[in-house]
This record gives structure tokens, sequence and C-alpha cells, in this order.
């Protein structure tokens, strides 16, 4: 169960840019051996969201050419996605902190609360993405086009590989 949570966060945080909180409903299967434990603090840092998106939003900011006409609409959107993160990684870090005394059906419940954040947050981000969107050249819109695909599909090879 662990490692497909893991899977999932990774591809959510590809996600959550564009974004990457894309999340996977299926479980391990039973046979699955069972992962390393992680101690508290590698899985701080494997799954501290908040702290990769300032890379996610530096890296956009430079394969879309961000203008100084368009910093208000991308501060606006970046601003969403900072506090999705913030958000998810919190959510997260509660769901790691019970997860060890939770039965299967608190964890599933939990997992559910999980995956509406994220329905929530990324309904959250399409109106500023939308304004954005809307000052973008037609090379700018291509770019982005393309980027948002390939994050796409990124998050479909994690979901299935």
């Amino acid at each position: 169960m662990h490692d497909s949570l893991r899977r999932t966060l990774i591809a959510a945080t590809a996600l959550i840019g564009f974004s990457s909180f894309a999340v996977q409903a299926a479980p391990a299967p039973e046979a699955a051996p069972a992962p390393k434990a992680e101690t508290k603090a590698e899985i701080n840092a494997h799954h501290r969201m908040a702290g990769r998106v300032d890379e996610h939003i530096a890296d956009l900011h430079k394969k879309l050419k961000i203008t100084a006409e368009q910093q208000k609409p991308w501060d606006d959107f970046t601003q969403v996605m900072r506090a999705n993160a913030t958000r998810m990684d919190e959510t997260f870090q509660r769901r790691v902190g019970t997860m060890s005394g939770m039965t299967a059906e608190q964890s599933m419940a939990s997992y559910a609360r999980m995956a509406q954040q994220h329905a929530q947050d990324m309904q959250a981000m399409v109106p500023v993405f939308s304004a954005l969107y809307a000052t973008m050249s037609d090379a700018q819109k291509l770019t982005a086009d393309r980027v948002f695909r390939a994050e796409a599909h990124h998050g479909e090879m994690a979901k299935h590989g």
C-alpha cells in the first residue's frame, strides 16, 4: 500500500503544476512483497511536495517564457500551486502519522479524503490557469499544451508502471 501511495504522490507532484496530484486509487496487489519500512525522516524527504513545487514553478516559468506582462496572472497561478502543495503535504503527513494504527476501512477513508482534497485543489487551479493561458501568445500556448501533455503522459506512465 505504501508503494502504491508513493507512486500516486509522485504522479500527483507532476500534475500539481499542471498538475501533479494525479491520484491513483489502485492498492498494491496482495501478493506483492511488503515495501521496505521507511523512517519518518525518509518519508518526509521523499514526500515533501511543498518543497518541490518551487523547482517545478521555476522550470515552467522558463519553459513557458513568461513575460513581464504575464507576471500577475503567473503569480496568481503559482500562489494556488504553492497553497495546494502545502495542503497536500499536510494531508499526506497526517495520513503517514496515523497509518500504522489504521484499520483497512480507515485507510480507505483516509485515502478517499486525500483524493477529494486533490480534486478540490485541481478545481481551484483551473480559473487561475485559464486566466494565465488567455494572456499567452500562440507559441506559448503550443509550448504549454506540449508540456501539459507530456506531464499527463508521465503521470499515466507512473500510474501503470
